[in-house]
């Protein structure tokens, strides 16, 4: 049986994806930042799944002492990793970045670009020596260079990921191990209902994009999850949300009721 590594596998779409994995009947490590977040993922899985094929692990993926434990601790429960994917990432409030502090903003590359740079590291070398391996890097907003006010840092961040991702491809496409990024598009998390609560002032335009473009994500991780699985290709950029969706759902807008915001307000 084959293992499955997603730091960030608490909530949202890191613990949707960990959910699909097992579904898949692969083995699956995950990380968390708590013990009490850890053990709440744990407790969500309790009778859906064999606990003998998951394993959840604390870790700081700006620590690389951690990044190493949790790649030892999945090895020791599992005994290989053929995929890890780098989803743990943070985001702020939607304010512009003067008026943010300065520790908000460097914690957020802190975590999503070198924690991302460094975890790809540890399992880049670690597969290296087994043989083989595919790892997987969390795009998002900012990513292809779209901008969104007062989300800055989160969007410097993402594109720093994708010109990482396809320099690391570039340098690493003759060895045994691939490297890509995936990309689910607008999903439904408690990072982005945070920024519709905390900003009363821009929540209806908000909610307009999100009802058009957004989805849970139970809708799309089994996409990434099985192209994730069906892959071999090093560089390939797996994308939920394409252009030509984009088009059609604002095409059909104005005759959808599609509302899946409501529920979560």
């Amino acid at each position: 049986m084959k293992t499955a590594v997603i730091t960030g596998g608490t909530r949202g779409i890191g613990a949707a994806l960990v959910r699909y994995f097992l579904t898949a009947l692969w083995n699956v490590a995950w990380s968390g930042t708590s013990d009490s977040t850890i053990d709440r993922s744990l407790q969500l899985l309790e009778g859906h799944f064999e606990r003998r094929r998951y394993a959840a692990f604390k870790c700081d993926v700006t620590s690389e002492a951690d990044l190493v434990s949790l790649w030892d601790g999945a090895v020791r429960s599992f005994g290989t990793v053929e995929i890890w994917v780098n989803n743990a990432g943070i985001s702020s409030d939607q304010t512009p970045i003067h008026e943010l502090g300065t520790g908000v903003f460097t914690r957020i590359i802190d975590t999503n670009v070198k924690g991302l740079m460094l975890a790809s590291h540890v399992a880049y070398n670690r597969m290296l020596a087994q043989g083989f391996g595919a790892i997987y890097n969390m795009e998002g907003l900012g990513s292809d260079d779209r901008r969104i006010t007062g989300l800055t840092p989160y969007g410097t961040s993402k594109r720093a990921v994708r010109y990482f991702s396809e320099a690391f491809a570039d340098e690493v496409k003759k060895g045994p191990v691939i490297v890509g990024t995936i990309s689910p598009g607008m999903v439904l998390t408690d990072l982005t209902m945070t920024q519709i609560r905390n900003n009363p002032e821009n929540s209806s335009q908000l909610i307009k994009i999100y009802n058009i473009l957004a989805n849970e994500a139970d809708t799309v991780a089994p996409f990434l999850v099985q192209k994730m699985i069906g892959n071999r290709k090093n560089g390939a950029k797996i994308s939920w949300l394409t252009t030509g969706k984009v088009i059609r759902r604002f095409l059909f807008a104005p005759f959808s009721r599609r509302d899946i915001v409501s529920k979560y307000m």
